[in-house]
């Protein structure tokens, strides 16, 4: 235990930076994604058009993810996740002041394109500010600052609602009160970007900027980058097929879980805010276990252990018709399922060459989203024809297929230390 404190000690100050970034960025974004189903809702456009939005960020991101990739490894990452955080902060700002269609799905590409610049260059950027002793450790804080940090901003967006109806004079759920509300979180995006100006990357201190360009001149091309990938596809086929089948699971439900327990339960905002605050702080602080678990089990077995266990209760919260369980059974769910999921990044960027690791990651997120390309879609036509009952199974069993693929192929290999893995790329 004393070791594992250490490590947290041993964290440099530009990490610590990061995180502070990553707080920010996640607290405001947890008012949107909070908000957003209702606030369309609300502004009188209809259910199938939210599933389109909900589409659409994705099919962009995919469209145009090889080229943010490239981008991404070009610039570095900390210049990455600037751009990420300014597109996010554009996306809520257009739900905030031109809500019709047409800016709203701008809005949606936006966000989605925020979305791959900020998962391709989040894992980089740790993996240059750790080493071996601590980057379980800071692969585990960051996910415990979006899970945990996410609880308080939905805490706080629960309310913002009622806050700016109260400044406006107008209904607490009307589309008024939630377009204050989004002006709010842009105003948070756009200042998560302070902490990333602090920060000098590591490149730069070495070798002045001069050194900084030349670096950047001998960074594969993007055509260079395609043929890379193409010439060892399977290592990187092993890595995509978990997060892919997580990812359908998760787009079937995931999105409308405020959608269910309003409808179910018929939670009012302020209860719907403290509902996802207390399932992001008690998921933010399981998240802090997974280092001493891998320790003992190491990073596969610890996430499908802790995946597996999490199916049942992600059962219950479907079919239990008593508002406790489901609440119970929910933050039971969001605890097991995340505490080893911040690991997978880890594992997969020891198994990679340096260059390739923006790719590698960039691959993975687009596994973890590609489900969002269609089934948010058939969720909304699933919920109008048959409620969220078949929702719930469809996701187990995506979740339980991906915990099996997880234990094929890289189960066997569990107990030796990933960094002698075969180098992806």
């Amino acid at each position: 235990m004393r070791g594992y404190l250490e490590r947290w000690g041993a964290l440099g100050r530009d990490a610590w930076l990061y995180l502070a970034h990553a707080a920010l960025l996640t607290f405001s974004l947890a008012i949107t994604s909070l908000l957003y189903n209702l606030a369309v809702l609300a502004l009188g456009h209809e259910l199938s058009f939210l599933g389109l939005l909900n589409v659409l960020g994705v099919a962009a991101a995919a469209a145009l993810s090889l080229p943010l990739w490239w981008l991404a490894g070009r610039v570095g990452p900390r210049q990455a996740l600037i751009a990420a955080a300014l597109l996010q902060a554009g996306g809520a700002l257009t739900l905030a002041i031109w809500p019709a269609a047409a800016p709203l799905a701008v809005g949606a590409v936006c966000t989605g394109l925020a979305a791959v610049l900020f998962q391709v260059s989040a894992a980089p950027f740790m993996m240059r500010h750790s080493d071996d002793a601590t980057r379980d450790h800071l692969f585990s804080a960051n996910a415990a600052v979006n899970v945990g940090v996410a609880g308080l901003g939905s805490l706080l967006g629960g309310q913002l609602p009622a806050l700016g109806a109260a400044l406006l004079g107008v209904g607490a759920e009307s589309g008024a009160a939630y377009r204050a509300s989004f002006a709010v979180a842009a105003i948070g995006l756009a200042l998560s970007i302070v902490p990333l100006l602090l920060i000098e990357e590591p490149g730069a201190r070495a070798a002045g900027e001069r050194g900084a360009e030349a670096a950047a001149s001998r960074k594969p091309g993007l055509l260079a980058l395609g043929a890379s990938i193409l010439r060892r596809p399977w290592p990187l086929i092993q890595l995509v097929i978990p997060p892919a089948l997580i990812s359908v699971g998760a787009a079937l439900l995931v999105p409308y879980l405020n959608l269910f327990f309003k409808q179910r339960f018929a939670l009012t905002d302020g209860a719907l805010g403290a509902l996802f605050a207390a399932l992001g702080l008690v998921t933010g602080l399981s998240v802090l276990a997974g280092p001493l678990l891998s320790a003992r089990l190491g990073k596969v077995r610890t996430i499908a252990l802790t995946q597996a266990l999490s199916i049942p209760f992600l059962l219950a919260v479907g079919f239990v018709p008593l508002l406790w369980v489901a609440v119970g059974a929910a933050l039971a769910r969001g605890a097991l399922f995340n505490m080893g999921s911040p690991l997978y990044d880890a594992y997969a960027m020891e198994r990679s060459e340096e260059t390739m690791r923006p790719t590698v990651i960039g691959l993975i997120n687009a596994a973890y989203a590609s489900g969002y390309l269609v089934a948010p879609a058939i969720s909304t036509a699933v919920q109008e024809r048959w409620g969220f009952a078949p929702l719930f199974v469809a996701t187990a069993v995506f979740y339980a297929a991906a915990v099996l693929a997880m234990l094929v192929f890289f189960g066997r290999t569990a107990h030796v230390e990933p960094r002698r893995a075969p180098a992806v790329g």
